[in-house]
């Protein structure tokens, strides 16, 4: 709980994090750990040790609900204004499936600096990118077009309730606990097999 009692008016900001796990500026670039970090924020800062790039109203987020508990809930980022050089390293990166935090940073309006009071920056989403699309708006009389990429999360609770429990009846499942046991190998031979019981022998 955040006691904001003293203070008159306060602003706040939206501060996303995106970890790439695989990403490639160009097509022929050598993949590496990329982590992206912007806000709406009028320009950058560094909050809990990262620099955080300004998007400003470029950026939007879709509400979510403040509850106690964590439960599941579905999140969009979308980032306007996109040049159409970046779009290689979105194509060429891997963005689905990576670990999004959202973090809300409470400011003094008058100073533009982060509060200094318990609990500020606090956490307000975690999850993973579920999908991502582009959005291209084309100028015809000015012949230039600006991108958006709408980011899809899930959050945490959605991943974990999608897991798949149990085992599979294929190699690939008995390899991952039994390396050495060849017992499911004909499964994929005698999956699409016919058998006529009961008929006479021929």
């Amino acid at each position: 709980m955040i006691d904001l009692s003293s203070y008159t008016s306060i602003q706040s900001n939206l501060f996303v994090r995106i970890q790439v796990d695989y990403y490639k500026d160009s097509p022929s670039a050598t993949p590496r750990q990329e982590i992206l970090r912007f806000s709406d924020f009028k320009y950058p800062i560094e909050v809990n040790g990262e620099v955080y790039q300004a998007l400003g109203g470029l950026m939007g987020i879709t509400d979510t609900r403040s509850e106690i508990r964590a439960s599941s809930g579905e999140l969009t980022i979308t980032i306007s204004g996109i040049p159409n050089t970046s779009i290689y390293e979105i194509v060429n990166s891997r963005i689905k499936g990576s670990p999004v935090m959202v973090t809300r940073v409470l400011f003094d309006p008058a100073t533009n600096q982060v509060l200094n009071i318990p609990g500020n920056p606090l956490a307000k989403y975690r999850g993973f990118v579920n999908n991502y699309s582009l959005q291209e708006d084309y100028d015809v009389r000015s012949r230039t077009s600006t991108n958006t990429i709408v980011l899809t999360c899930a959050s945490a609770i959605d991943v974990l309730a999608n897991k798949v429990s149990g085992r599979k009846t294929n190699p690939y499942s008995q390899r991952k606990f039994f390396p050495n046991d060849l017992s499911m190998n004909r499964v994929p031979t005698l999956e699409n097999a016919t058998f006529n019981f009961g008929a006479p022998k021929q």
